[in-house]
């Protein structure tokens, strides 16, 4: 109690956010479904390396699949968010002189209250697992000014599940290995950071090649930079060889959809490769489609760069928009919501993503019981009107972005803060890399947030007091 009363206006925030959690569990039960969600149960039924996507989130679905249950799982996600908000909260008054205790507050707040983050807390998809690992591997390696053999193999394997829940995490091996070079914390401690992420991505390459055929974390990354490249890429210029020239839009330049759109829809050339008949998603990152994608992509890039340039920039900016969600011009997806629904988006479809059942046949044998979502008012209705009003805008996310980086450029000069580049340079990786190589979408801003609140007031707090430098 005493503790408790020490940190109340934290306590009351962690409050308020766990009281909506409960709201939302109330309000939408089992859960509010998204798309992507169908194939994550699939291959959690019959656990195999997925092409698609690393399979790090189903084998946490498998693993919990003996209690039957998507309200379990999403309650453990929602447990995740709070515990996002505890580390955020700690790390800042852990990591800077003279801490107040209000800024730390407001540096947890938005992980705690955000509505959105709560939203996709409540579906079946890797996102909340992957900023829950993101944020837990810089929490622990900023915990204290050095880092210690033991916390350096927990920052590695942290990294290998956070690379093995969502491919992006890849790109962040580097950063940390980086931070531990600069913060001078030893070869000892890089190198056992390094083997403790290397040997479970190592196992899990090996397995992915035990089914594909080649060791990988997953497939299709050819596949994906294709896509990325098609909505500019003209086949006029890029003159590409007879056999992927197949691969080449029907739609004119202008008028063609966003990227995801080349890899999903049903008239997508991924479905016209000579000698590769695509009956599942999975077929669609055959290597032989994902080596002739992957040619045509990087032909597109070095012929028409700056196009490249301007899609990718034109996708940075839509994380400035006010409301999330996906690209208003492009055809929407039946079980694609970013908000919580007020009608139900009826039965599950019944096609069949990963071989072995349908999409309806592989929910029910996970839950044993009804998985269309339900509602229950007014705790829905609640969730939805929250919704509405308590969000993080695209203008307040550009300025922390921007003041995250600003404040800590400042507190480097006055070396007040040089604790700050890890978590900084992981939030702007987390931001431009998903754009670089597949396409926007908002829900990717989730582990980059927390990230950026933590940077901003930790750099802030240690720049007013840090001493002047004297001229």
């Amino acid at each position: 109690m005493r503790l408790l009363f020490q940190h109340r206006q934290f306590a009351a925030v962690f409050a308020l956010g766990l009281a909506l959690r409960v709201l939302t569990m109330v309000g939408y039960s089992p859960v509010v479904w998204f798309e992507d969600a169908f194939d994550y149960v699939g291959v959690a039924e019959r656990l195999r390396p997925y092409p698609v996507r690393p399979s790090g989130y189903p084998i946490l679905l498998w693993a919990m699949r003996p209690l039957h249950s998507f309200a379990v799982v999403v309650g453990l996600q929602h447990l995740s968010g709070l515990a996002m908000g505890v580390m955020v909260y700690a790390l800042v008054l852990r990591r800077t002189r003279n801490p107040r205790k209000w800024s730390a507050v407001l540096a947890s707040a938005p992980v705690l209250l955000d509505a959105y983050q709560i939203f996709f807390e409540h579906t079946i998809l890797s996102d909340p697992l992957f900023s829950f690992l993101v944020v837990t591997a810089v929490t622990v390696t900023l915990w204290t000014p050095r880092v210690s053999l033991r916390r350096a193999a927990s920052v590695g394997l942290l990294l290998a599940a956070a690379a093995l829940t969502r491919s992006i995490g890849v790109a962040l091996l580097p950063v940390f290995a980086g931070y531990l070079v600069v913060n001078r914390s030893g070869w000892r401690t890089l190198l056992v950071t390094v083997v403790a992420a290397a040997v479970p991505l190592g196992c899990y390459a090996a397995w992915y090649g035990s089914w594909h055929g080649s060791p990988a974390i997953n497939g299709g990354s050819g596949v994906w930079l294709w896509a990325r490249t098609m909505p500019f890429a003209d086949c006029q210029k890029i003159r590409p060889a007879a056999d992927e020239a197949v691969l080449c839009p029907a739609q004119p330049v202008g008028r063609r959809p966003s990227s995801p759109h080349f890899i999903w829809a049903d008239w997508s050339p991924l479905r016209n490769v000579p000698g590769h008949s695509v009956t599942t998603r999975g077929d669609l990152f055959h290597p032989g489609i994902d080596r002739l994608a992957g040619n045509l992509a990087r032909r597109a890039i070095s012929s028409q760069p700056s196009d490249y340039l301007q899609l990718v920039v034109e996708d940075l900016k839509r994380a400035l928009n006010w409301r999330r969600g996906p690209d208003p011009k492009t055809a929407q997806i039946g079980f694609n919501r970013y908000a919580f629904p007020n009608v139900s988006g009826g039965p599950p479809p019944d096609e069949i993503r990963i071989p072995g059942a349908t999409i309806r046949q592989d929910l029910q044998a996970y839950e044993r019981g009804q998985t269309v979502t339900r509602f229950c008012e007014p705790a829905a209705e609640v969730m939805r009107t929250y919704q509405s009003l308590s969000f993080m805008p695209g203008p307040i996310f550009g300025a922390l972005f921007a003041g995250a980086t600003v404040v800590s450029a400042m507190g480097w000069a006055r070396r007040s803060s040089g604790e700050v580049v890890l978590p900084l340079v992981s939030a702007i990786g987390l931001v431009i890399s998903p754009v670089l190589v597949t396409a926007y979408d908002s829900r990717y801003l989730l582990p980059a947030i927390p990230l950026l609140c933590a940077t901003l007031v930790i750099a802030a707090n240690n720049l007013v007091a840090s001493p002047r430098l004297s001229t």
